[in-house]
């Protein structure tokens, strides 16, 4: 009776995170799926310290949803706040948002991710790195973004990386783009801006040589 009321605790703490993700997924599908940034402004209070404590919730959200667009989270802070305070805020953004689906995964059996992995090759990449690369294989996994965040995050801590690793290397992985993306969002009413023009093309730039690093990673692997 011991035994088998254990098991089912044990599987109610396994099934409840995914349960709130599949809670956050339909309400952002339901309710924010065709947010713009005009309309995500909106939710922030004018206040600075309330308007920051607002941002890093969103973070926080984002983290369980899977599907948020973390970039418009940098773009409201960049346009929300100055760029001496966008910026760490971002930063300190980056940590919250890959730490909730990290921490999350450590509840979930590995045997999940070996699942998604027969189904996403793509996920094949985060078992590559689960050995003994930790850090290599966030840094990498991040600046080639050719997975969702948070699925990353997730299966990262599944498979029970290092976090001090972990979190250096996402950090150290996902900083490039979201500074450019916070100093286009501070330059959002100009368009046309050298800041925004200059962030537009370097962020071009990083995506197609990190596409290209994918694309030769993979053919090595074949």
């Amino acid at each position: 009776m011991k035994k088998s009321v254990k098991k089912i605790v044990k599987l109610l703490a396994q099934l409840s995170p995914l349960i709130m993700i599949g809670i956050m997924a339909v309400l952002y599908i339901t309710k924010f799926r065709h947010m713009t940034l005009e309309q995500l402004l909106t939710y922030t209070p004018s206040e600075p310290a309330a308007a920051a404590v607002v941002i890093l919730l969103m973070y926080a959200l984002k983290s369980m949803s899977f599907f948020f667009p973390m970039m418009l989270i940098a773009a409201a802070s960049g346009a929300i706040f100055p760029i001496y305070i966008a910026i760490p805020l971002n930063l300190l953004g980056i940590i919250v948002m890959s730490t909730f689906p990290y921490l999350i995964g450590r509840y979930v059996e590995s045997e999940a991710v070996d699942r998604l992995a027969e189904k996403h090759e793509k996920i094949s990449l985060v078992k590559e790195f689960s050995r003994d690369r930790h850090f290599a294989g966030a840094f990498f996994l991040r600046i080639i973004s050719c997975l969702p965040y948070d699925i990353v995050s997730l299966a990262m801590g599944s498979l029970r990386f290092d976090y001090r690793k972990y979190i250096a290397g996402s950090f150290l992985g996902t900083a490039p783009g979201f500074i450019l993306t916070t100093i286009m969002g501070s330059a959002i009413t100009e368009p046309l801006s050298p800041e925004f023009i200059i962030c537009a093309v370097i962020e071009i730039i990083i995506m197609t040589v990190t596409f290209v690093i994918y694309r030769n990673h993979r053919k090595k692997k074949q």
